[in-house]
């Protein structure tokens, strides 16, 4: 008997070309579709960690990058927050019921999706304390949703930088949650042989859609590929509430 069912396994395929697809051609919103969309085949707890583990892999890429352009006076905090944050996430994706975790995905990427649909950013106060309150939030989505991304762009969004160093320390607090989150799963026994194989399955195909989305957006008329990329998290955040 094989360790994944290879129709589920195809289908974790299809939905990390998607993903990847959706957020090398639009540059947001490829994590949010991939943990509600799996979540309509596996387990919700199950769900988040492949999800964490395809991210992993696709994260790569980026992180050299980021590492150098990032603010690291703000990002510090940030990070050092996400630590508390998340083992209290865990914490409820691992006891949660089945119905109600995939409810509350559902929701939190419906909620994602408005705020990058409206396009707001956290315009108050800013320190140390400040930002890491929004990392400990943001390691609590990640550990229960796999969905703290969307806290460090409404925060960094915003923020007085460079538009190289906003994006860098994006991507440098994204990269850092990804690598608390999975550590976080394996530490609590949810990582799973199953999972880690299925993971890896998907982060493959997802970072070659990755780079196949930012070549289309070369190519494709543009108008119109913002609203598609949230018409889909609006779908995929349904489909998880619904099921």
């Amino acid at each position: 008997m094989s360790l994944i069912d290879p129709t589920v396994a195809a289908w974790a395929v299809a939905i990390a070309t998607l993903a990847g697809l959706v957020h090398g051609y639009s540059g947001f919103g490829g994590a949010l579709l991939t943990v509600p969309l799996l979540s309509l085949l596996l387990r919700p707890v199950d769900a988040v960690v492949v999800a964490t583990v395809a991210a992993v892999i696709g994260q790569l890429p980026v992180t050299r990058q980021a590492i150098r352009t990032a603010s690291w006076t703000d990002c510090a905090p940030f990070l050092i927050g996400i630590i508390p944050g998340m083992p209290l996430g865990i914490l409820l994706l691992v006891d949660s019921d089945v119905g109600l975790l995939r409810r509350i995905v559902g929701m939190s990427t419906l909620v994602a999706a408005v705020i990058l649909a409206v396009g707001w950013a956290y315009r108050g106060p800013r320190g140390s304390l400040i930002s890491g309150a929004f990392g400990a939030l943001c390691g609590f989505l990640a550990g229960a949703t796999g969905q703290g991304g969307p806290v460090s762009v409404t925060y960094f969004m915003a923020a007085p930088l460079a538009p190289q160093q906003q994006r860098g320390s994006i991507v440098a607090t994204i990269t850092g949650m990804i690598m608390v989150t999975f550590i976080a799963q394996v530490l609590s026994g949810a990582v799973t042989s199953r999972t880690l194989l299925l993971g890896l399955v998907m982060g493959f195909p997802l970072l070659a859609a990755v780079w196949a989305g930012s070549r289309l957006f070369e190519l494709l008329p543009k108008q119109n590929y913002r609203r598609a990329t949230l018409l889909l998290l609006f779908a995929a955040g349904v489909a998880a509430l619904l099921k």
